[in-house]
């Protein structure tokens, strides 16, 4: 959906990157209008001009709520009749509502209004609610001391939540961007002994009565959305998540399906492939059009669309430079996406990146020189070559399609659905000794062979067939190397090595050991192996030019990590940090404390009602339907006799 992306408070407007439909546009949500229409208020303002400027220094406090209705107009109906409010609410569908404006105060969390902001992210709760198609799945787990279940929330609902969150920190200076956790170092489940905590904090932190966001709500996601760096696969497989919204202590479980598709298709693996040149990166296989996403925040830096080679599929690739603090040390690497589908270019461009890079100040022409390969500007993407930029990409962002390629030159072998998934740097990536990579540095030549005895070691320990090394040979063949990969536990050890060696993209390195020695590849004659030589030339962007312009190095050598090992440690390296706390832990109620607790808040609730007359909906948490909903945070069974007592309604009030 197409429209402006801010948010308000007062005269001003914050960009927060998604769509925001504001009070402010005809026939939008606004308890400001309801006031006026139904003669009641639904929220107060500070009075005076000095007191309303101090709304922004007395936020310092977020309160997300769900809200049980099938979307966020069911929502904003629904507290309009009990007489509450909200200042934001998060469709399914992502799109951000902003009925009030954030320096009003919003009735929503009684006894935090004054201090707080409130979100209600539309979730049905209910599986009977949903819309179709949603693929929601149903979460259980223990809060405020009652078995509790509910759907989760949409991939794009935790991104414009993010958004949000780091839009209300440029309002609202004193809020940080913490959650409430314990000792464990798990975000508390319980009412918080201290509900003046400075953060971001679910409804049941503030009232022992309350449940909401609910068990299905991930804390770690929105964590490292809004304090560390999101990172995501390029790809998301049928039949796993994506590394973004999996917990990341399961990361690496999660991960062995998608080392599976590098490591099961017929070729593409990591560091050598099956013609034992060095590789640096991984064929990840889904089908023609699938949409590729950066792995991480960056900048694109270089990228091509041209042509396809009727042959050998696309040439097309994008380069994404990325500036990371791993272990405590800023770390520059780099993301190579390749052999990807067409695109439309242009200002008009089928996607966002390549239209903000058309839109830049730069070269309207191209260089007079003859025979270029690259050249800055979104003119050179037009015209085919590797155009160099600095056009900034967010983590998830889409930079391109699944394409196709085919490694063997003449077009004999089988058409592969594949991109190829690189991530490389100058240096080591990892401190000389972390124990997560072993670094292998013996093959600085300019030949694309692997002559690795380190990395031939994991394959065989046979001297006979290493000492294929030494006589220029092949060590093994193909199919063999296949075989490894696909069914040979050792390979596994091959995703945690990061092996120094010259790129298969660049116009340095020497092929020629393609060629030599015994072989039982179909390129036995030197006709076809020039003929080879020539027709890969349109796949390399390596180049004077580009190293120069870009400053990688110049002779080609680069340290090459297996991007899904790679993305997966620095995404726990990220979950690590997103929790970490300053300070002492947050400290939530337990026992009789929390039975007193819940007593008192459901005590003060209905005197709300009773002196304000406002009818207020309770249903019992749906119980019947959720055996064996998944938890984010296992607890224990679930046991739903004795804990009827929960509600799933929105919110309190302030009058």
């Amino acid at each position: 959906m197409s429209g402006p992306s801010f948010i308000v408070f007062d005269q001003e407007k914050v960009d927060i990157g998604v769509r925001v439909i504001t009070f402010q546009e005809p026939n939008a949500p606004s308890f400001a209008f309801e006031t006026e229409r139904r003669g009641r208020k639904f929220f107060h303002d500070k009075f005076f001009e000095q007191l309303a400027g101090n709304r922004k220094k007395d936020v310092t406090q977020v309160v997300l709520h769900h809200d049980g209705t099938r979307d966020s107009l069911g929502c904003f109906q629904v507290l309009v009749e009990r007489g509450l409010s909200t200042h934001l609410m998060i469709n399914y569908d992502g799109v951000v509502y902003q009925p009030l404006d954030l320096r009003s105060i919003a009735w929503h969390a009684f006894g935090q209004n004054e201090r707080s902001v409130g979100i209600d992210i539309n979730n049905p709760v209910r599986p009977d609610r949903v819309r179709a198609g949603s693929g929601r799945q149903v979460y259980a787990g223990e809060i405020n001391g009652g078995r509790v279940a509910s759907l989760g929330y949409t991939d794009v609902q935790y991104e414009s939540l993010i958004a949000v969150l780091v839009g209300l920190k440029k309002i609202f200076p004193d809020l940080r961007l913490e959650a409430p956790i314990g000792a464990d170092g798990k975000v508390l489940r319980n009412k918080l002994v201290n509900t003046a905590f400075v953060g971001i904090v679910g409804h049941w932190h503030v009232s022992a009565t309350k449940w909401d966001p609910g068990p299905g709500f991930d804390w770690e996601r929105v964590l490292i959305g809004v304090r560390g760096n999101p990172v995501y696969y390029p790809i998301t497989l049928p039949d796993a998540p994506n590394l973004a919204t999996v917990p990341k202590r399961r990361a690496l479980v999660n991960a062995v399906n998608y080392f599976r598709n590098t490591e099961s298709g017929p070729g593409g693996y990591f560091p050598m492939g099956v013609n034992q040149a060095w590789h640096t990166g991984v064929h990840l296989h889904m089908p023609t059009g699938t949409p590729v996403k950066a792995p991480l925040d960056g900048t694109i830096i270089a990228a091509r669309f041209a042509d396809f080679d009727p042959k050998m599929g696309s040439p097309n690739m994008v380069l994404i430079r990325h500036k990371v603090d791993i272990a405590g040390k800023p770390r520059t690497f780099y993301t190579m996406l390749a052999h990807l589908a067409e695109e439309k270019l242009g200002a008009n461009g089928s996607l966002a990146w390549i239209r903000r890079f058309a839109i830049q100040d730069g070269p309207r022409g191209l260089p007079d020189s003859g025979d270029i390969n690259a050249a800055p500007g979104h003119i050179a993407l037009q015209n085919g070559l590797v155009a160099l930029g600095e056009v900034p990409v967010k983590a998830g962002e889409v930079i391109g399609r699944v394409g196709w390629f085919n490694p063997d030159a003449d077009g004999r072998g089988e058409k592969q659905e594949v991109i190829d998934f690189a991530l490389f740097a100058a240096e080591p990536i990892f401190e000389v000794g972390d124990l997560t990579f072993d670094v292998v540095d013996e093959d600085d030549d300019e030949g694309i062979l692997c002559n690795s005895r380190t990395v031939w070691k994991r394959f065989t320990t046979d001297p006979e067939v290493l000492r294929g090394l030494v006589s220029g040979g092949y060590p093994l063949a193909a199919d063999e190397v296949r075989a490894f990969f696909g069914g040979n536990p050792a390979a596994r050890s091959l995703r945690w090595i990061a092996p120094r060696h010259v790129t298969e993209w660049s116009t340095g390195t020497d092929f020629g050991g393609l060629f030599g020695g015994g072989t039982d590849f179909e390129w036995n004659t030197r006709r076809i192996a020039e003929r080879y030589v020539k027709r890969i030339r349109k796949f390399l962007w390596w180049d004077e030019t580009v190293t120069k312009a870009l400053k990688l190095p110049d002779d080609g050598l680069v340290y090459a990590y297996h991007p899904i090992a790679l993305t997966t440690m620095i995404a726990m390296g990220e979950a690590r940090r997103a929790f970490q706390i300053n300070g002492d832990p947050e400290k939530g109620l337990e026992g009789d404390e929390l039975r007193r607790a819940r007593a008192a808040d459901a005590e003060t609730e209905a005197q709300y009602e009773r002196q304000f007359g406002l009818a207020m909906k309770h249903e019992d948490v749906f119980y019947k339907d959720i055996v064996g909903g998944a938890e984010l945070d296992p607890e224990g069974d679930l046991d739903p006799e004795s804990e009827g007592w929960m509600r799933w309604e929105q919110g309190e009030w302030d009058p």
